[in-house]
């Protein structure tokens, strides 16, 4: 079959000796400052149970990977059937593919000097795991791949935005997972692109995951206050009896609006909406109704509310270009696309990929020219007044009111103490 063959030429390798990739392990930054967390209870076992009650004794033993180990070198000492393990785990992964600064783990049982299992971390949330089970003739060995379970604790992070939101979001210990998953909370409401100014602040109330007693990532925003020049936007997490999680304001009106804000999740703007805007190709005032965002070649572009696509294909200056419809007498249009990935008459959804950034038409560079009608006038992309008109509904308001009171309360509990440590700081600072 072809894993069997998979399997013989992996183990190949392993018997000449090639050695492991040598990337560095792409672990979680563990440097997380300003955090407050609440420990979880231990379960103690009281020191009369019998010890034959306490079933069987698994020690897990961990093994280095370093630079120019093998599997094979790895596995020997202690007797494992390579071509076997390699065999079983081949549906999930190729053993022979293991990372430098990470671990093989092997499961002891008791006394047994036999390893029953052999476990190695595909990602920060899956891990491969290989078991021996018992056969009458011979033992045989299966791979499996488990969701690693995190212990969930409720912490805090404050931001200061110095320069950009994005810096300011990493020196606190934020990944760029963890500002996209920001950003995605307040991308009805805010730009990050041009909106976000010097001293904006955002306090956010956030997972973190922790694995045998160590922070290994954060989790999902529960509740956001961000504050920016004079305006406060506040998102509270509710999930409802069935399921469905969305942000919403102390109110219960809903984060989310009919439109984003921009098609793009992170660029700079080159151009805003401008009647009296000199054209850098045609040399002459000209109106740029539309914001222009650079990004390079390739961007993924999103369209901005759901709706069909009107127009998708060449329109003179505007090169590729892709045109919606959307309901309530609102139009959206996208040009100077690399490549467009909708068609005519398509039917698509918020955030659905309809494009990619480019220089097509009169461009001087890549970059996205972004229009918005309504009612069939010219507006402004980034300030119209976009309408939002889904709520918490009436049956599910005393569970969202309980849960909007609890985040509200450790947001001021978060802001008390942000603010103590940074009155500490002056106290004792140079």
């Amino acid at each position: 079959s072809h894993l069997f063959v998979t399997a013989f030429f992996a183990s190949s390798l392993l018997i000449l000796g090639i050695a492991i990739s040598t990337r560095a392990p792409e672990g979680p930054n563990h440097e997380l400052s300003m955090a407050s967390s609440v420990g979880a209870a231990q379960a103690s076992v009281p020191s009369s149970t019998p010890a034959e009650e306490l079933g069987p004794v698994r020690t897990w033993l961990p093994l280095a990977i370093n630079s120019g180990d093998t599997l094979g070198l790895l596995l020997e000492p202690y007797g494992l059937p390579i071509w076997d393990l390699l065999d079983a785990a081949a549906p999930h992964h190729d053993l022979v593919q293991l990372r430098v600064g990470r671990t093989l783990d092997l499961l002891f049982v008791d006394d047994d000097p036999n390893p029953q299992a052999v476990r190695y971390s595909l990602d920060e949330d899956h891990t491969l795991v290989v078991s021996r089970e018992a056969g009458e003739l011979e033992d045989t060995w299966t791979g499996r791949v488990d969701a690693i379970e995190y212990e969930v604790r409720l912490s805090h992070r404050t931001i200061r935005v110095e320069s950009t939101l994005w810096e300011a979001a990493l020196e606190v210990g934020m990944r760029a997972r963890d500002v996209a998953n920001l950003a995605t909370v307040f991308e009805f409401d805010i730009d990050f692109n041009t909106e976000v100014q010097a001293g904006a602040t955002a306090t956010v109330i956030i997972e973190e995951l922790w694995r045998d007693g160590e922070l290994a990532k954060l989790g999902v925003p529960w509740a956001a206050l961000f504050r920016n020049d004079g305006d406060e936007v506040l998102a509270l997490r509710f999930e409802s009896p069935t399921g469905d999680v969305g942000y919403y304001d102390e109110k219960g009106r809903s984060r989310k609006r009919a439109f984003l804000r921009s098609p793009l999740a992170f660029s700079q703007v080159t151009s805003g909406f401008n009647l009296k805007r000199f054209h850098p190709v045609l040399k002459k005032t000209r109106p740029h109704y539309g914001t222009d965002f650079g990004a390079p070649t390739g961007t993924p572009i999103r369209a901005v509310g759901q709706g069909r696509v009107v127009h998708a294909g060449r329109n003179g200056g505007h090169g590729r270009f892709v045109k919606i419809e959307h309901p309530g007498g609102y139009q959206s249009s996208y040009s100077h696309l690399s490549r467009i990935k909708v068609r005519h008459g398509q039917t698509i959804k918020q955030g659905d990929i309809i494009g990619n950034v480019g220089a097509t038409g009169l461009a001087t560079g890549p970059h996205l020219h972004y229009q918005f009608w309504k009612n069939g006038r010219f507006v402004n992309p980034m300030t119209v007044d976009l309408p939002r008109d889904e709520v918490v509904p009436r049956a599910q308001r005393v569970a969202f009111e309980a849960e909007r009171d609890r985040l509200l309360h450790r947001l001021e509990a978060a802001e008390e103490a942000t603010g103590d440590a940074l009155a500490e700081a002056l106290d004792t600072g140079p």
